[in-house]
């Protein structure tokens, strides 16, 4: 676990022939960079993410969580709110978010339901956003977190704040976050470039969405923008011909990796 990191405008480095430029990065450990951060308890439970540095399995120092269960069922709308980040613009270069996800159980107490949104800087969050990720944590996080990595190419150029919303979840246990960081990256080889890049298509003949530069992707699982969970299955394409016209936001699960991307079912 990469600890002790600061936020960093344009700190460049290199890894596997990537050239990656940090745009922001949070690990929690600094208190005046989490007084940065705004937590909202939209339920009015009186309990919101909160910062914890006890010992975890899947994390080490401070990490942020929301809880759902605490000697008694909650009903958690919690909102953790980024400091306004400036995203570059470079059409040949791509913008991800990414953070690491996880809870305490790994036999039952870990369905946590959560979504990711982008907004800009400034503006207040009605709730009725369209998610730029949104997942039910699944079995397997309490002893390795879960690494999400998200495509935000689309708001480049812009002042933006994130956020995640702990919701939709009651009488589980706790949602634990660390790591956010947002990378602009490119690869140095075009060749490499047109094997590793994530693509996702859809097959409108027979009605399938497929992706290309993923291995072993284990499972699909897809929602509409409302968050709904609509499709889930164990392999690398899915049949969308039955869901209505409209956007989705697609799941791939490989390993302890989920890669997100929005498709337009026409």
């Amino acid at each position: 676990m990469i600890k002790n990191l600061f936020f960093i405008a344009l700190f460049f480095v290199s890894l596997e022939g990537f050239s990656q430029t940090v745009i922001f990065n949070e690990d929690f450990e600094s208190k005046e960079r989490r007084d940065l951060w705004t937590l909202i308890d939209r339920d009015g439970d009186g309990t919101s993410w909160e910062y914890d540095n006890s010992p975890l399995d899947a994390f080490t120092g401070y990490t942020v969580t929301s809880w759902s269960w605490f000697l008694e069922a909650l009903t958690p709308d919690n909102l953790l709110i980024s400091p306004v980040i400036s995203l570059p613009k470079n059409s040949d270069k791509k913008l991800s978010l990414k953070f690491d996800v996880g809870t305490m159980d790994d036999e039952e107490l870990f369905e946590e339901h959560y979504a990711v949104y982008v907004i800009p800087a400034n503006v207040e969050f009605i709730g009725s956003e369209e998610a730029v990720f949104e997942e039910t944590l699944d079995k397997g996080y309490a002893t390795e977190a879960k690494h999400i990595d998200i495509d935000v190419s689309e708001y480049a150029g812009q002042d933006v704040q994130f956020i995640f919303r702990h919701y939709n979840s009651s009488n589980v246990m706790v949602l634990i976050m660390d790591n956010v960081q947002v990378l602009e990256e490119t690869k140095l080889s075009i060749s490499d470039v047109n094997k590793l890049k994530v693509v996702v298509y859809q097959d409108e003949k027979n009605g399938l969405v497929k992706v290309s530069g993923l291995t072993d992707v284990k499972r699909m699982k897809i929602f509409d923008v409302t968050g709904k969970f609509v499709m889930e299955v164990h392999q690398s394409e899915a049949n969308i011909s039955s869901l209505p016209k409209g956007i989705y936001i697609v799941n791939f699960y490989t390993g302890d990796h989920v890669v997100s991307r929005k498709i337009v079912k026409k």
